[in-house]
């Protein structure tokens, strides 16, 4: 192994808090959250949260939700905890590790399993080489011609995006609806930009400047669930 120079690699000692999830209802959610900060703010303020969601009801918009009700009360989610491979994909899309079953330290074999499990799922991390900042999240329609930027972040559409509406990101961009207008991910050159589109039928897409344009969508991508990153410097598009 070549001797490491300029960094440390350390056990993690600070507190990290399993938020276990048992509804998919985002108000109740809201509200627990919003109470659980406000009476323990030293302990929560700005604190690494892993969200074990079980429920396979739980949808990756409401998980959007959550992320952003995290964010609002100054707590950080860092990965969840989830089968449900939506989610997972939407973790990892968002920039958040997906951990295994369990986190404790107690069982030396059994800490090996989700350690391996994180790296090798997060290897592929599309923004393991800049800052994560939460995305900024869009629940209306995107009417045409209408712009949405998300500055320094990745974008999650949780509306349907009409023919002539522009949506850009600097950051990666996950649609959760039909989009019939242009997406432009990695606006500023980050090649490592996803888009995710749960019903495919774009205009146009873009990726760190590398587009292509759909004057009519092939039939194997039309209303299906693509994935779009670049390959060797072409846009590859990805059925899942």
């Amino acid at each position: 192994m070549q001797e490491l120079k300029s960094i440390e690699v350390k056990t993690q000692t600070e507190a990290l808090y399993t938020l276990k999830v048992l509804t998919n209802n985002t108000d109740v959610l809201a509200e627990e959250i919003n109470l659980l900060a406000a009476n323990n703010k030293k302990q929560f303020q700005h604190a690494p949260v892993v969200l074990e969601i079980k429920d396979q009801n739980f949808q990756a918009n409401e998980l959007a939700v959550l992320i952003e009700i995290l964010t609002q009360n100054d707590m950080v989610a860092v990965g969840i905890r989830s089968r449900k491979q939506e989610l997972v994909d939407f973790a990892k899309f968002s920039g958040l590790a997906v951990f295994g079953k369990s986190l404790s330290p107690s069982k030396p074999k059994s800490k090996a399993k989700p350690k391996d499990k994180v790296s090798e799922q997060t290897s592929s991390n599309p923004h393991q080489d800049r800052v994560y900042h939460a995305p900024k999240i869009v629940a209306n329609k995107v009417y045409s011609s209408q712009q949405i930027l998300a500055e320094e972040s990745d974008l999650v559409l949780l509306g349907k995006v009409k023919s002539g509406a522009e949506v850009m990101s600097y950051g990666s961009v996950s649609a959760y609806k039909e989009v019939q207008g242009s997406i432009f991910a990695g606006i500023y050159g980050d090649d490592k930009a996803t888009i995710f589109i749960h019903s495919f039928n774009a205009q146009l897409i873009s990726i760190a400047g590398v587009y292509k344009k759909f004057d009519v969508v092939p039939a194997k991508l039309y209303a299906r669930s693509v994935i779009v990153d670049l390959f060797n410097g072409k846009l590859r598009f990805q059925i899942i």
